[in-house]
């Protein structure tokens, strides 16, 4: 019998370790060391969705890094050729390019399709219709929130993915970043980095308009939407990245405020579980 014939090179699972361990060897120029390098999927897609932007923006370093997900290519799609993908009846995931809206974000008969889409996804992964329908309405205050505030809404995706208990969504932009957003206001000229910048993003009550404004980032929605339920919530910008993890999520909750390799623009991936499962970290 002849001897199985192995693919060369690395198999990596496609979680947010390491999307995280990929883009800082990117960064520092340490990744075509490794060789080959595949990547395979993890059941969540806010790391995906951070590899393809890491891989957008350090092309030559992922030359050997094979990213072999199959959402992979649905992102790739959205992106590249302005594909929408999941408004079919019973689907599970999807992606939606914000290049697809109006210059404003006003909302299109397709994007409340696809929105009606991704709240039946959540109702099928086992989320009462209430707090179902608080999800979708959060995720589409944060797609607002891109056009508020990115300054590149054409590059923005949102995305939802359901499983047996558990709906995950994100949405992500290359835009100016959460740092240089509030930057512009004289209320947040002292911010020294994008980790003291996501830390107040998050806040209620604050935006890039100042603090008298009564305007948000949309994110506090999403904390609301999770009150007495099991959720992960990560916030990527620049160089940073905050995760609030557990029951009931929130900033007095288990957070995480860590240092990573500069990636564009803002990232929030969102995944929540019915108030019954028992908590898993991402």
């Amino acid at each position: 019998m002849d001897k199985e014939v192995e693919e060369p090179g690395q198999t990596l699972v496609g979680d947010f370790v390491t999307a995280d361990e990929l883009l800082f060897s990117a960064a520092s120029g340490d990744l075509a060391g490794f060789g080959a390098l595949r990547v395979q999927r993890s059941g969540l897609i806010g790391p995906l969705i951070e590899l393809v932007r890491g891989r957008q923006r350090y092309r030559d370093a992922f030359a050997a890094v094979t990213l072999e997900a199959p959402f992979v290519a649905t992102i790739e799609a959205a992106l590249e050729h302005n594909v929408v993908s999941g408004t079919d009846q019973g689907a599970r995931a999807g992606v939606f390019p914000l290049r697809r809206l109006s210059a404003d974000g006003e909302r299109s008969d397709i994007w409340r399709l696809w929105a009606s889409r991704a709240d039946q996804a959540a109702l099928a992964a086992g989320f009462p219709a209430r707090i179902a329908a608080e999800i979708v309405g959060a995720l589409g205050e944060l797609q607002d929130n891109v056009f508020r505030h990115s300054e590149a809404s054409p590059t923005g995706i949102v995305a939802f993915a359901a499983r047996q208990s558990a709906f995950e969504v994100v949405v992500s932009d290359c835009g100016i970043g959460v740092l240089a957003s509030l930057r512009s206001h004289p209320d947040y000229q002292r911010l020294e980095d994008a980790g003291a910048a996501l830390l107040v993003a998050v806040a209620n009550g604050e935006s890039r308009f100042g603090r008298e404004s009564g305007c948000g980032f949309g994110l506090g929605q999403m904390f609301r939407a999770l009150v007495n339920h099991d959720g992960d919530l990560r916030f990527r910008s620049d160089d940073h990245a905050l995760e609030v993890r557990g029951h009931s999520p929130s900033l007095q909750g288990r957070v995480q405020l860590r240092q990573k390799a500069a990636l564009s623009g803002l990232t929030v991936s969102v995944l929540c579980r019915p108030a019954s499962m028992p908590g898993r970290t991402l």
